[in-house]
C-alpha cells in the first residue's frame, strides 16, 4: 500500500489504480484458502479499498474516472467480491463517478441485482439516495428517504435533517417510529433511537421526557453517548431523588438477562454508600471484584477487604495452576501488604508453602512478594 501511496503523491493515480486493484483481487482470493482470524489480509484489502475510494471522490481526471467506474461495473458483474461488503462497495465507489445517463441506468441495474441480503439491500438504498440526491435534486431525495425510512442509515439522515431545521415533532415521530420498528429484532439499533429521543428532549427542554429516556438509557447501559445519571441527577428533584435511584436499583437487579453489578457498584460509589458497595463485593468475592473496588473501601474497610482477599486467594490456588496464576495470586498477596495486611499476607505465604509445596513455580514467585 506505500507503494499505491507514493504513485497517489505523485500525481501518477493510474499506476495507484492498478496497485490498489490487483491487491483487492488477490487478497480476496486468498481469503479462501488461509486462515485470517488476526485479520491481516482483510485489512490489507479494506486500506486498497479506502485508498481507492479516496481517489474516486477526489473528482479525478476524466481518463482515471473511467478506469475506475468500469473496473467497479466489471467485478461487480463477475462478482468478484460476491458475498463480501466490497461487492456492494464498488457500487458506492461508481456512484461517486456517475457522469452520464448511461453510467446512472448502470448502477441503477447492478444495485437492483445486489441485494440479496438484508444488509446489501439497506446499503442499496443508501446509495441510491446519494445517486438520486446528485442527479435530481433535494425534493426527490427526500422523497426517497421518507419512502424508505425502515433503513437505518436513511432513518439518520432524516432525524439529522428534521433537527437542523428544528423541527422536533417530526423527528420524535421518526426516532419513536425507529423504537417501534426495530425492538423486537434489533436493540442496539433500538437503543440509538432512544438516544435520538433524548437529545430531542433536550433541545425541546422537556423534564419528564428527558427523565424518562435518561433512566430507560442508563438501566439499559449499552454504549452510551451521553452521562445519563448526572443528567438524571440534574433533573429529578432532590428531595425524590434517593427514592427514584432506589427503584432503578430495583429495576437493574430485575433484568432476567444477568445483575449488573459494575453499573450497581457505580451507583454506590457516586452516591457514597461504601458499606452498601462492601455488601455488593461479599456477593461476588472473587480476587477481580475485590480488586477493583478496593480503592472506594480501603479507607474505612481496611480490615473487611483484607479478610475478602484472604478467602478469594485460598479459593484461588485451589482451583489454579500454573506460573502466570501464580503471579496474579502474587499481585495481591502485594495488594494486601500495602493496605498494612504484611502479617496476613505472611501467613498465606506460609500456608501456600505447606499446602503447594510441589508447585515449584509458586514456590518462585512466593520468593518475589
Amino acid at each position: 500500500m506505500e507503494s499505491a501511496k507514493k504513485q497517489i503523491d505523485n500525481r501518477n493515480n493510474k499506476s495507484a489504480v492498478f496497485i490498489c486493484t490487483a491487491i483487492m483481487e488477490q487478497m480476496v482470493g486468498a481469503l479462501e484458502y488461509v486462515d485470517d482470524s488476526n485479520g491481516d489480509i482483510g485489512y490489507a484489502i479494506e486500506a486498497a479499498y479506502e485508498m481507492l475510494y479516496t481517489l474516486a471522490a477526489s473528482q479525478p481526471d476524466e481518463d482515471i474516472r473511467k478506469m475506475i467506474i468500469d473496473y467497479a461495473f466489471s467485478v461487480v458483474d463477475k462478482r468478484v467480491y460476491a458475498e463480501w461488503d466490497w461487492h456492494v462497495g464498488m457500487l458506492r465507489i461508481a456512484a461517486k463517478l456517475l457522469k452520464t445517463e448511461e453510467e446512472i441506468e448502470s448502477l441503477g441495474k447492478q444495485l437492483d441485482r445486489s441485494q440479496r441480503s438484508e444488509h446489501e439491500r439497506e446499503e442499496a438504498q443508501s446509495i441510491n439516495y446519494e445517486v438520486i440526491l446528485k442527479t435530481k435534486g433535494e425534493k426527490e431525495a427526500e422523497d426517497f428517504l421518507e419512502a424508505h425510512i425502515a433503513n437505518p442509515e436513511l432513518r439518520r439522515k432524516v432525524l439529522q435533517t428534521a433537527m437542523e431545521r428544528g423541527n422536533y415533532t417530526k423527528a420524535g415521530l421518526v426516532a419513536q417510529g425507529g423504537v417501534d420498528y426495530d425492538k423486537n429484532k434489533k436493540p442496539g439499533l433500538v437503543i440509538e433511537w432512544y438516544n435520538w429521543l433524548l437529545k430531542i428532549a433536550q433541545a425541546q427542554g422537556e423534564k419528564e421526557k428527558i427523565i424518562a429516556y435518561a433512566r430507560h438509557l442508563f438501566i439499559e447501559n449499552f454504549k452510551p453517548e451521553q452521562d445519563y445519571y448526572a443528567i438524571l441527577k440534574q433533573h429529578v428533584p432532590p428531595d425524590t431523588w434517593v427514592v427514584f435511584v432506589e427503584r432503578v436499583i430495583q429495576e437493574i437487579a430485575a433484568k432476567k438477562r444477568w445483575f449488573n453489578k459494575e453499573q450497581v457498584a457505580g451507583i454506590f460509589i457516586k452516591e457514597g454508600w461504601m458499606e452498601r458497595l462492601l455488601e455488593l463485593v461479599r456477593r461476588f468475592p472473587d480476587l477481580q471484584t475485590i480488586g477493583q473496588y478496593e480503592p472506594h473501601l480501603a479507607e474505612k474497610y481496611t480490615p473487611e477487604v483484607v479478610e475478602l482477599y484472604v478467602n478469594a486467594l485460598l479459593d484461588y490456588m485451589k482451583t489454579n495452576m500454573g506460573r502466570s496464576h501464580y503471579k496474579e495470586a502474587c499481585r495481591y498477596l502485594r495488594r494486601m501488604i500495602k493496605l498494612g495486611a504484611r502479617e496476613k499476607a505472611n501467613e498465606l505465604i506460609s500456608f501456600f508453602r505447606r499446602e503447594y509445596r510441589q508447585r515449584k513455580a509458586l514456590m518462585e514467585e512466593l520468593d518475589n512478594v
